[in-house]
């Protein structure tokens, strides 16, 4: 072998352990970046004899990423309905908390069995008013939050429609650089890991499945078969709401459904195109699981308004008047339902704040003149009427434990799903790192590509010397 082909040699062995060291120290910088993919050095002979030729290749488990991708979808969607049960659980209360529901219909029943013992004590009268007032306050507090968690719901609709549209332009985008790069013959690994990440992001909204390409480019839909990118990216629209009222649904053309061009999209189920991601979770909020809450809620509203009207003590009230709890003054209605939590309130006429008396709390709401002051039957009226066990849903206290049993079930429900899908994306979480980069190994690389390296400028020095030698001879 001539000097020159030598100095040839040791001059393309230093290229190639270089760039070798180059990937080495990429995979070690991203050994805790789930994001990347390990690069694998390939080291070959050259035909004709010469230096070594590298290759580099993109190490990715496609069914451990789709597994993963997939599990990801069902954690995000199972997490925001557990966060959305837990609220509508506190929005009624535990029956052990003070400010629960129940504890506040306890109260007021107690206040009720204090006054019936001694039904001319002022004192006794407005504790009673005051547990009333109390009572109606917080189911106005439990509507108010449960509509809140729609506020909100619609809210994070609007922004995850928004990522979403943004992160399928800039696949597109990546999927045009990426053929470029492989035109030219460029290195496409971090446009690769870039696109990866972008398509993770999506997997957490809707769960996609990975289609290749010509050129290592992708297309992408979603589990249930609708394209989000071919050539180009499906565009997605949403409208936001401003204000969602109790009574306002999706089905009366209140609230927005995504659309694609002129296409309304379906998510009222789970086979939905773009169901299975927290998309499909925000919907259900929105438009059932609160909604459901919120009709809960109501119902116990009238139940206990309705108990309190015509009490048979009351024998000078109107037809359909209002007994002690009324819709923002007006008797209570299954007609009116909706939205009854939260216009719950006393009757005035029983609030001497709002020109009202106490004695009627005694006496009957529409007596002309105050009542005896030793005559309890009103109250006992109001007591007897709160503990009736109705046909179809038992007393005014089964009511609301019915309410709040069910909620608590419907949060042991969900967190037991959330816990086995965590679980389970933790699990595939740890093998996809497992499957990346090893430090030990990758540092072991390094070892040898330095001697590699020192041996090559040991070749290129000796040359230099002979070379040194032949001049100085010559």
């Amino acid at each position: 072998m001539s000097l020159a082909n030598s100095i040839s040699n040791a001059f393309s062995g230093l290229i190639v352990t270089s760039r070798a060291a180059q990937y080495v120290s990429s995979n070690l910088a991203n050994a805790l970046n789930e994001n990347y993919a390990r690069q694998e050095i390939e080291i070959s002979s050259s035909q004709n004899g010469g230096a070594p030729l590298l290759n580099s290749s993109r190490i990715v488990d496609r069914a451990l990423v789709a597994d993963r991708r997939n599990t990801m979808a069902e954690q995000n969607l199972v997490s925001a309905q557990t966060e959305a049960v837990i609220v509508f659980e506190q929005a009624v209360g535990f029956p052990n908390e003070p400010s629960s529901v129940p504890a506040h219909l306890n109260r007021f029943d107690a206040t009720l069995r204090y006054l019936e013992s001694d039904p001319g004590s002022d004192v006794r009268l407005r504790d009673v008013l005051s547990s009333a007032q109390s009572l109606s306050a917080r189911l106005n507090a439990s509507e108010s939050t449960i509509q809140s968690k729609r506020q909100q719901a619609d809210s994070q609709i609007a922004i995850a429609v928004d990522r979403l549209n943004t992160n399928l332009d800039q696949i597109v985008t990546l999927n045009a650089k990426i053929v470029e790069a492989n035109v030219n013959g460029r290195d496409t690994h971090s446009l690769l890991d870039q696109r990866q990440k972008l398509v993770d992001e999506v997997s957490e909204l809707v769960p996609v499945r990975e289609m290749r390409r010509s050129r290592d480019a992708i297309s992408l839909v979603t589990a249930n078969g609708m394209m989000l990118i071919d050539s180009s990216a499906k565009r997605l629209e949403f409208t936001k709401s401003n204000l969602i009222l109790p009574h306002m649904l999706v089905e009366n053309d209140d609230l927005s459904t995504i659309t694609s061009g002129t296409d309304d999209v379906d998510l009222s189920d789970s086979n939905g195109p773009l169901s299975g991601g927290r998309l499909q979770a925000l919907f259900e909020i929105r438009d059932q699981s609160a909604v459901h809450a919120q009709d809960q809620i109501d119902t116990f509203a009238l139940d206990l308004a309705s108990r309190l009207h015509d009490l048979p003590s009351d024998t000078l009230a109107l037809p359909g008047a209002p007994g002690l709890f009324t819709d923002a003054s007006l008797r209570a209605t299954a007609v009116d339902k909706t939205g009854l939590a939260g216009r719950l309130s006393v009757n005035t006429k029983t609030d001497p704040d709002a020109g009202g008396e106490l004695w009627r709390i005694r006496g009957g709401f529409h007596e002309a003149t105050e009542t005896s002051k030793g005559d309890a039957s009103f109250i006992s009226d109001m007591i007897s009427r709160l503990a009736q066990n109705h046909s179809t849903n038992g007393s005014s206290f089964d009511v609301i434990s019915e309410i709040t049993s069910q909620a608590a079930q419907n949060v042991s429900s969900c967190e037991q799903r959330l816990s086995f899908a965590s679980a389970q994306l933790d699990q595939l979480t740890q093998m996809h790192l497992a499957n990346g980069v090893d430090t030990d190994a990758e540092l072991e690389k390094l070892l040898r590509i330095e001697t590699n390296y020192a041996a090559n400028a040991k070749v290129l020095q000796a040359v230099d010397e002979m070379f040194s030698e032949i001049l100085r001879i010559n």
